[in-house]
């Protein structure tokens, strides 16, 4: 999953792609690195890479995330094409992560007709499923996630196109 996030005046690409059982590779700015993430619960992580383990903490408060790394503190923001989508009715009503945790299923695909109530993706956050359900009626536009990818609370993860 790509996304860009506004740190200070930098903007950065970031890139995470699941490797299995718990284990990602993190590209950030071009610069790879392979990581384990454990959820540690209420935003809490343990994140073991090849130099060691830091505990890490994030707080989602809107497009904003306040991420502890450690002894280092950052807050990120959402670049511009996250509002976009957002317009679109990618986001919002439903279509985000509530908390970070895993991607477990996938029951949707882009071009699908779905209806107001349907399952379209779960999540396990705190050692629960979580199920996002679709606000409305709709087509499917795009899937943002896949089975055992790790996703921030707020993260876009279905963009749901109004029906007609």
């Amino acid at each position: 999953m790509r996304s860009r996030w506004k740190d200070g005046e930098r903007t950065r690409e970031v890139e995470l792609t699941p490797l299995g059982a718990g284990r990602f590779r993190a590209t950030v700015d071009g610069t790879e690195l392979e990581v384990a993430a454990e959820s540690l619960g209420a935003g809490r992580w343990r994140i073991a890479a090849s130099d060691g383990v830091v505990l890490a903490e994030v707080t989602v408060a809107g497009a904003r995330r306040f991420v502890r790394l450690g002894a280092l503190d950052f807050v990120l923001e959402r670049a511009a094409e996250a509002g976009r989508r957002r317009e679109r009715g990618a986001a919002g009503g439903g279509l985000e992560a509530p908390m970070p945790g895993v991607v477990t299923r996938v029951m949707v695909a882009p071009g699908e007709e779905v209806t107001k109530g349907q399952p379209l993706v779960a999540l396990e956050a705190m050692k629960m499923e979580h199920l996002i359900r679709a606000p409305r009626a709709g087509r499917i536009v795009r899937v943002n996630v896949r089975p055992g990818e790790m996703v921030n609370g707020g993260m876009p993860v279905v963009e749901l196109e109004a029906g007609g």
